[in-house]
């Protein structure tokens, strides 16, 4: 199969366009790629592997008993096996986001809104505090909250993580509390509210295992019956 370097040479054809015309106005990605060409060798290069520490025996010492353990003195001739893997990238947000739903998994389970206004909406959040206008407070929330702690007030990644979660059990409670309130005074006047997709199936279910009982106890009495006539 041929190589593909069609899309490594991007800087170089969208370069060619503007000056023949092609294009009238320059991309806002060119500067940037012209800083940073992508990578035109695509051999796999070994990484180097680490330098082992030896150790030297003076004169005696293979004479010399030991009740220690062994050391293991040269390198072994087993080749790696990801010696091409690249390197994976960790970052803080990654690990607080793993750490935070791990301790709180039904938050996965709360629906989330994917689509953004101007797909620009992190830019105008501000994060002196947890609750924002544009965004419903989530395991992201708390994340973010995290990183601001961390960068302003010099706070350690334990203590401002810790802070964050309680400021966000803090607010979870009031918007709880709020619904709560808020449904019971809707039904006073007069609201009625339809059973949720769980509670309706519940019924549904309930209406099958109450037929299956009716049908169940008739064929129990039916084999009663028949069992009393043979023994007669």
């Amino acid at each position: 199969m041929k190589l593909q370097t069609k899309a490594v040479n991007v800087l170089e054809r969208t370069s060619t366009y503007l000056k023949a015309g092609v294009l009238s106005k320059k991309p806002a990605w060119l500067d940037v790629v012209g800083s940073n060409p992508p990578n035109k060798n695509f051999l796999h290069e070994p990484v180097a592997p680490q330098e082992q520490q030896t150790f030297k025996l003076g004169k005696g010492a293979l004479n010399k008993k030991t009740d220690g353990p062994l050391y293991k003195t040269r390198q072994s001739l087993r080749k790696g096996k990801n010696i091409y893997k690249p390197n994976k990238l960790r970052f803080v947000e990654d690990e607080l986001r793993q750490l935070f739903f791990e301790q709180h998994p039904w938050e996965l389970a709360r629906p989330k809104i994917l689509l953004e206004n101007t797909g620009a909406d992190i830019k105008t959040q501000d994060w002196k505090t947890i609750k924002q206008l544009n965004k419903a407070l989530d395991g992201e929330s708390v994340v973010q909250r995290t990183l601001y702690l961390l960068n302003t007030e010099k706070k350690s990644l334990a203590d401002a993580y810790d802070q964050a979660r309680f400021e966000f059990y803090r607010v979870r409670i009031e918007e709880e509390i709020e619904d709560q309130v808020s449904r019971e005074e809707n039904e006073m006047f007069g609201a009625i509210y339809k059973d949720s997709p769980l509670e309706h199936g519940v019924k549904q279910e309930q209406k099958v295992i109450d037929q299956w009982k009716v049908e169940a106890t008739e064929l129990s009495k039916v084999a009663q019956a028949s069992r009393t006539k043979t023994t007669n």
